[in-house]
Order: structure tokens, then sequence, then C-alpha cells
């Protein structure tokens, strides 16, 4: 198993290697085999040059020195302080059965290291028939699981810590990526909150812009005609026309201002607005029969505009796709749970080209988005009719205790 490591680090892990190699070198020295020893320690020293390079390899290679040392009879010696290294790297970076063959390397390495030892400690040095008296006498096995146990501590104590700084990498390495995500999400949800107003916002614009127009291209029709006739007709259109022009002059410099700010900068029509919305409408030369009915009661004033706009649309379509002969019907009616709104119009004789607005998508999401509905339907008899029901908000209740 190799590793990618750039060589910056496979660098600092050789001279690492090779200080610490050339530090302990002198202990091979006081060696009963000083030549044998001085290549132990070179061995050792390669296993851990490629520890985090390779620790698959790594190991083996620290078996290899050990090996050596064994059947040349070596006593331990400082240098073996070096396994201990390599342990912790088979830890902390081997993966899979890397990580767990050093754990097994541990258990067997101290048993072996501590049979070694006491047999050279009571035989007076090592040799053949010391190891195989070693595991006969009562002294030398009382010393031998004594002196394994520790032995295993230590090694298993390395390879731990190795394993704990994996752990300790990798839940960080998760928390990370886990406040990266969330920031994504808390992006994406801001980029969906921005496009969700931006979308509104169209919708409002689509509904001053073509109400007003509509209004005022009926005016001026209207005007042009009664400037011959009825001079005082006219004037009282073009009136009409730049009072209506002015408040959508006003609607439309509030959308603009959304853009540029997260709030209003002015008011929003309410449901008290719809008698001069209404009255707005009949100077077009709309019949309009409005009847509100029941007791208002208070309601929040993203409902109220709701309401508004979907009276507005619906009057705004009556004028341009209707038949304006006939009358137009507005039922504004409060009950118990909340307000329903009822426009109905007759369809002109001559269809008029539908316009690709936000028209009556936008209505259906404005009773949507507080919890209401919005039904359109071409009735018999020529009819148009839409059906909206906007709620009261559902009342806030505390737990039971």
């Amino acid at each position: 198993m190799i590793r990618h490591l750039t060589r910056t680090q496979l660098l600092v892990d050789v001279i690492v290697a090779g200080v610490l190699g050339v530090m302990l070198l002198p202990f091979s020295l006081i060696a009963t085999n000083p030549p044998v020893s001085a290549l132990v320690v070179i061995i050792l020293a390669a296993g851990l040059a490629v520890r985090r390079y390779a620790p698959a390899l790594s190991l083996p290679i620290a078996w290899f020195a050990v090996v050596i040392q064994l059947f040349s009879l070596q006593m331990a010696n400082p240098y073996d302080v070096i396994i201990l290294g390599i342990l912790f790297a088979v830890g902390r970076y081997g993966e899979g059965w890397v990580r767990w063959y050093g754990l097994v390397s541990a258990l067997i390495g101290g048993v072996v290291a501590s049979i070694y030892t006491i047999s050279g400690l009571y035989y007076g040095g090592v040799s053949a028939e010391g190891l195989l008296d070693s595991v006969r006498s009562d002294a030398a096995i009382f010393a031998l699981v004594t002196a394994s146990a520790a032995a295993v501590l230590v090694l298993t104590i390395s390879w731990g810590l190795g394993l704990l700084v994996r752990q300790a990498e990798a839940t960080r390495l998760s928390r990370t990526e886990q406040y990266r995500l969330e920031q994504e999400r808390l992006a994406a949800e801001r980029t969906i909150v921005v496009e969700q107003e931006r979308n509104r916002i169209a919708r409002d614009m689509h509904d001053v812009v073509a109400h007003s127009l509509a209004v005022v291209i009926a005016q001026a029709d209207g005007a042009r005609y009664a400037m011959t006739t009825a001079p005082q007709v006219g004037e009282t259109a073009l009136e009409t026309i730049a009072e209506t022009a002015r408040e959508a002059l006003v609607d439309v410099r509030v959308l603009l201002a959304e853009l540029r700010h997260s709030q209003s900068g002015g008011p929003q029509p309410m449901i008290g607005d719809l008698a001069r919305l209404v009255e707005q409408m009949r100077s077009t030369g709309l019949r309009i029969f409005f009847v509100e009915s029941g007791q208002p009661q208070p309601m929040p004033a993203s409902h109220q505009i709701a309401v508004y706009r979907i009276v507005q649309e619906s009057l705004t379509n009556a004028l341009r796709h209707g038949d304006r002969t006939r009358d137009v019907s507005v039922t504004v009616r409060w009950i118990a749970q909340g307000v329903t709104i009822t426009v109905e119009n007759a369809i002109a004789p001559v269809p008029t080209a539908p316009s690709p607005g936000h028209g009556i998508a936008g209505m259906r999401e404005r009773a949507e988005l507080t919890g209401g509905r919005l039904t359109v339907e071409n009735r018999g008899g020529g009819l148009f009719r839409v059906d909206a029901f906007i709620p009261f908000p559902a009342p806030f209740e505390r737990p039971h205790q």
C-alpha cells in the first residue's frame, strides 16, 4: 500500500529517520557484535523513513531487522526504540489489514522480546539452550509473564497512540466537511430565498404594470372619442390616466427599492383599498358589482396583499380579455376561517391573444403561500370565474406543561 506524499513530506521523513539513525548508531558499538548491530540500526532507520509512504512495507522491514538481531543473539538495545515509531506510523497511516497487522505484531513482538530478554538475563547471555531453559524455570516464567505484559503494553501503546491520532484527524475532517456542507446548505437556502423574493417582486411588478397599463389604455381610448363630443368626460379620463400613472410610478419605485434593500420602501395595498381599486376600474368602463360581506377581522399584511392582488389581477384580466358590455361580479366574504374571493366576468366574444405573463400562476402562488387555494374555470354561458380562499393564520398554541 503506497500513500501519496509530496516531495517535501518524503524528504522530511528521510531526514528525520537518517538523523535518528545517526544518533542511535553509537549504541551499536557497545553491543556484542557491533557490525551486525550497526546493520540493524540502518535497516530500522530505513523502515522509519518509509513509515508514512508505505506503512505496509515499513513494518516488515522492522521485522527483518528484529530477525537479524535475534539470530545474531544480540540483546535489546536503545536503538530498538525505532520500532515504537514504526508501530505508531502503522496505527496512524495503515489502512485495513495493515493497521491490524500492526496490532498483532505488537502483541507477538512483546512476547518474543520478553522471552529473548529473560533468557539473556537468567542465563548470562543469549543462547539456544538459554531460550529453552527459560521456559522451564518457575522464576523465569514469572519474570517472562511480567516482562511480556510490560513489553506488550509499551508496543501496543505506541500503536494505539497512532490509532487515536488517526481517529482524531478523521473526526476533525468530518467536522470540517460537516461545516462546509452546512455552509453550502445555508448558501443554497439564501439563494432560494433571494429567488423567491425576486419572483414575488416580478409578480408584483406584473400586477402593477399590467393593471395600470390596462386602465391607461382603456381611459385613453375613451378620452380620444369623448374629446370631440363630451370634453368634460375626456378631461375626467385624462385625470384618471394621470392618477393611475402616478400610483403605478410609486408602486414601481417601491418594487425597485425592494431589489436594493431587504425591506419595503413604502406602504402596500390592503383589503381596505379594494373599494378604491373597484372605483378605479369602473372608471375604465367596466360595470362592476362589488359586494363585501361578513365581519372583517385582523389579518396579516401578507394575507391582505394577497387578497388585493388577486382581485386586482382578476379585474385586469376582465378588462383585457372580458366582455366589457356585461357586468363583472366581485364578492369578498369574511368567514370564520378566513376570506373568500369570487370574481366572475363574461368572456369576450372575440377571444384576445393570451398573455404569457405571471397572471393566473401568480394569483395561485399568492394564495398557496398563505396556506389558501385558488381555482380558475370557464363556466357555462361564456363566463370566466376565479375562486380563492385566504385563511387566517393558525393560532400559536403553547405546549401543555
